[in-house]
């Protein structure tokens, strides 16, 4: 809920969010999840996940929409592990980038996929984190779960819902086929 208070006091377009009890990501689901999600996009290589979160969750959000049969929401933040945070943001900093824009190339800042039920999936964080760490168990790992459900520590901080702050910061572009 703050994340959708703060979208709307930056006064940034603000998805339509219908937020829903239970839960969608059943281990029948979670069974099937990589066959379905590979049929509806392909397969997804690792260097389209490592340091790609932005882009990649904005590839995903329909076809994990019609996966799951409900809108997913496109969140932006950063996730806190036992370990440290991870691209942590502030009010402040957010406030920075909406005013400056971009200034290089690099933006510290993560993205996942936010269920109705308030279910996070991310599929990129354990990959980056793998490679980052010279681990190969994380590689082509997927998040898919409830934020009180999460272990060893691992919290995703939601800081902004929708990609709108992504444009306005320039990190998002608008093409146009001819």
């Amino acid at each position: 809920m703050t994340a959708i208070k703060r979208t709307q006091n930056f006064d940034l377009s603000l998805p339509q969010i219908h937020f829903s009890k239970g839960k969608l990501l059943t281990d029948e689901l979670h069974s099937k999840f990589p066959f379905m999600l590979r049929d509806e996009v392909g397969e997804i290589g690792i260097e389209e996940l490592v340091g790609e979160c932005l882009s990649i969750h904005l590839r995903l959000r329909e076809p994990l929409s019609r996966i799951v049969n409900a809108p997913c929401i496109y969140t932006i933040g950063y996730v806190e592990t036992a370990e440290r945070n991870m691209f942590h943001q502030t009010d402040e900093s957010l406030k920075a980038l909406l005013r400056d824009g971009m200034q290089n190339l690099t933006l510290n800042i993560h993205a996942w996929l936010t269920l109705p039920t308030m279910e996070i999936v991310d599929f990129s964080l354990p990959t980056t984190y793998a490679v980052v760490n010279r681990d190969q168990q994380g590689v082509g790992a997927i998040i898919a779960n409830h934020p009180d459900s999460l272990v060893r520590g691992l919290k995703y901080h939601p800081m902004l819902v929708g990609e709108s702050f992504l444009r306005r910061i320039g990190a998002l572009k608008d093409f146009f086929a001819l």
